[in-house]
């Protein structure tokens, strides 16, 4: 559980904005989890991470920088 939220807010984020849990996941910790591609390709360029993480991520889905 993230320390900026409840369990009860943090769950009902996450059911309802993909871009949020990825962003969570990615900035946090994945614990386990792996990141859906789909969702990834679709959000990318649009997530708040460091961009340093967006470039790695972008090197692996598309090859580019």
């Amino acid at each position: 559980m993230p320390w900026d939220y409840t369990q009860q807010e943090y769950d009902k984020q996450i059911a309802t904005d993909d871009r949020y849990r990825l962003e969570r996941l990615i900035n946090y910790g994945l614990n386990g989890q792996k990141l859906p591609r789909t969702l990834l390709e679709k959000y990318l360029l649009d997530l708040n991470i460091p961009e340093d993480r967006k470039a790695f991520l972008k090197l692996l889905l598309w090859n580019t920088f």
